[in-house]
C-alpha cells in the first residue's frame, strides 16, 4: 500500500523572507515593476515575525471558512475563484494579517486601496499587474517566496504551465488562487448571486453582500451551495486605506 504524502512544511521565516526579497528585486530589475507595499505602525516592509511557526494551512476570515475544506487554506493546492475579486482579496486577508506573504499577478484592476480595503496586510503584498509574456517564469518566481499567489485571468497560462506551476506549488507548500477557472483545482467557488444590503427608503448607502457560492472540485466532492457575508469595506485597519491613497498620490 502508497503511504499518504506528507503534506509541505513552508520554509523558515527568514529563508522565506529572503526568497521574497529576491524574487521581487529580479521581477522589478526584468520588468520595471515597483512593489505596492507600505509601511505599518508596528512593522516595516518586508519583514515578517519570527516567531511564527511552519503550518501546513493558512487561516482565513470567519466569514469564509465555511468555504474551504476545514475553514483553511490548504498549502501546495489550488483554489480557483470565478465571479467575484473581492471574494479572491478576502481568502488572502487573514493570513496576510498574521505574518503571510501574497502576490497577485495579472489582476491590473486590482489595487492597493482595494487590496487594503479587504484588509490585507499592504506590508506583505506584491502586485505584478502586468507580467505579460513572462507570466508563467513570474508566477513560478512568486511560489518559490510567497505563501499565496492569486493569478488572474489575465495571466497567458498554457495548460503545461498550469501543471508545472500546480507540481511547484506542492513542493514549496504555497497556495494559488485562480481569479477564473483552473482545470483539476482542489476546490473551486463559484459566485452564482450577490445580494446588497444597506440602503433605505432611497437614501444611506451599501454596507454589505451576501454571496452565493456553488462549491465543488477535488477536496469537496458533489456541488453544494453556501451564502456567506462579505462586508462592502473589511478592512479591520482603517490607517492603510490612507497609506494606501498617500501611496497613489507619491507615485
Amino acid at each position: 500500500m502508497t503511504a499518504p504524502a506528507t503534506p509541505p512544511v513552508p520554509p523558515a521565516a527568514p529563508e522565506r523572507i529572503a526568497r521574497v526579497r529576491s524574487l521581487l528585486t529580479g521581477v522589478e530589475g526584468r520588468l520595471g515593476i515597483v512593489r505596492d507595499v507600505a509601511v505599518t505602525g508596528h512593522s516595516v516592509a518586508g519583514e515578517a515575525s519570527p516567531h511564527l511557526p511552519p503550518s501546513r494551512t493558512l487561516p482565513v476570515d470567519d466569514a469564509v471558512a465555511p468555504l474551504l475544506p476545514g475553514g483553511v487554506l490548504r498549502r501546495g493546492s489550488v483554489v480557483s475563484v470565478e465571479g467575484a475579486t473581492s471574494l479572491v482579496l478576502a481568502l488572502i486577508a487573514r493570513a496576510s494579517q498574521e505574518g503571510s506573504w501574497a502576490a497577485i499577478v495579472g489582476m491590473p484592476h486590482v489595487g492597493v486601496i482595494a487590496a487594503a480595503r479587504r484588509g490585507v496586510d499592504l506590508a506583505r503584498l506584491a502586485l505584478v499587474p502586468h507580467p505579460g509574456v513572462d507570466a508563467a517564469a513570474i508566477a513560478g518566481a512568486c511560489l518559490d517566496g510567497m505563501d499565496a499567489v492569486v493569478l488572474g485571468e489575465g495571466v497567458a497560462l498554457a495548460d503545461a504551465d498550469r501543471r508545472r506551476l500546480a507540481a511547484r506549488a506542492r513542493e514549496r507548500g504555497t497556495v494559488i488562487l485562480s481569479a477564473g477557472p483552473w482545470p483539476g483545482a482542489h476546490v473551486v467557488l463559484a459566485v452564482e448571486r450577490s445580494a446588497w444590503s444597506g440602503l433605505g427608503a432611497g437614501e444611506g448607502r451599501l454596507r454589505s453582500r451576501t454571496l452565493t457560492v456553488a462549491r465543488s472540485g477535488r477536496h469537496l466532492g458533489r456541488t453544494d451551495r453556501v451564502d456567506i457575508p462579505l462586508d462592502a469595506e473589511a478592512s479591520l485597519f482603517p490607517g492603510r486605506e490612507a497609506q494606501a491613497r498617500r501611496r497613489l498620490r507619491l507615485a
